[in-house]
């Protein structure tokens, strides 16, 4: 009579694979009614290059962003991205194993409302877990062209990567799904970059394609010979280069296309030339006409 009330059950925090399992589920049944059985579900922490060198380049990826910009990725295999496609098409699964091959336009706009459920499902299904927070505000963006792709655009950051497979069928047959974003504390402590996806590349590609060796020829003149000329040339023999000066000095890009002018010279005891910008237009006054001469005829 004298003992307390009931006690209260303690709050048992959500794991983190359980979130998982619960959004996987949840956006399968709703983009397709799909049935699914999480078998797995496993977690990593790496840097970008980490992250690249760890995903399947065979796989599907399509961007996650917030407002900030572009943040991560979500994607999936092929045996995951064909039930999408089935579901869909035929609506029920097949038993067979789909037949590897590289993704198309359509096959990724099939595979979309999955990608888009589970991350609508994520902020949702993690409250309460040591994820809560970490997919709140993403939203699906544009599919990467290639895993490199997403490799040259996405922030080197601390990500936190969520492997989560699925059984398909009864048969055997499983798919595979990531979704990779930042850690809450990068999130809090690096600011995202905020430029648009293509914008970004432009400059990453116009950065590596700046950085790469280039050759230039530099050519200080030119002469036609004919063959039998070529044939009497004899070491020692002087060419008369007519109308060259050390300021003639032509710079071909490999295509023959011109691309500057030069004076030839010399640095540290080798020759060299020096970029000059062209010659200005040599204009002279013309001459006035010769004064009429005026006969007069008698």
């Amino acid at each position: 009579m004298t003992a307390g009330g009931p006690r209260k059950a303690a709050t048992v925090p959500l794991a983190s694979t359980r979130a998982l399992r619960l959004a996987v589920t949840r956006a399968a049944d709703r983009a397709f009614g799909l049935a699914l059985t999480v078998s797995e579900v496993t977690e990593d922490l790496q840097r970008l290059d980490g992250v690249i060198s760890g995903l399947d380049a065979d796989d599907s990826y399509v961007a996650l962003r917030n407002e900030t910009g572009l943040v991560g990725l979500i994607g999936m295999d092929v045996q995951l991205r064909a039930a999408t496609i089935e579901m869909q098409t035929m609506g029920i699964l097949s038993d067979n194993h789909a037949i590897a091959r590289s993704h198309t336009g359509t096959d990724l706009m099939l595979a979309k409302p999955l990608c888009k459920e589970m991350v609508l499902a994520l902020p949702i299904t993690t409250q309460g877990s040591d994820l809560e927070g970490w997919a709140d505000g993403t939203l699906l963006g544009n599919p990467f062209d290639s895993l490199r792709a997403a490799g040259l655009v996405l922030g080197d950051f601390r990500y936190r990567i969520m492997k989560i497979t699925v059984d398909l069928t009864d048969g055997g047959r499983q798919g595979h799904m990531v979704i990779v974003l930042p850690t809450r504390e990068a999130q809090a402590s690096e600011t995202l970059d905020a430029q648009d996806d293509d914008a970004l590349w432009e400059q990453r590609m116009h950065a590596s394609v700046s950085a790469a060796p280039a050759m230039l020829d530099a050519v200080l003149y030119t002469m036609k010979l004919s063959l039998k000329q070529i044939d009497n040339l004899s070491a020692g023999q002087i060419l008369p280069l007519y109308g060259a000066t050390v300021g003639s000095v032509r710079l071909f890009a490999p295509d023959s296309t011109l691309v500057g002018t030069a004076r030839l010279g010399q640095s540290g005891g080798m020759r060299a030339v020096r970029i000059e910008p062209p010659p200005g237009a040599d204009m002279r006054d013309i001459p006035p006409p010769a004064a009429a001469v005026t006969q007069e005829v008698v």
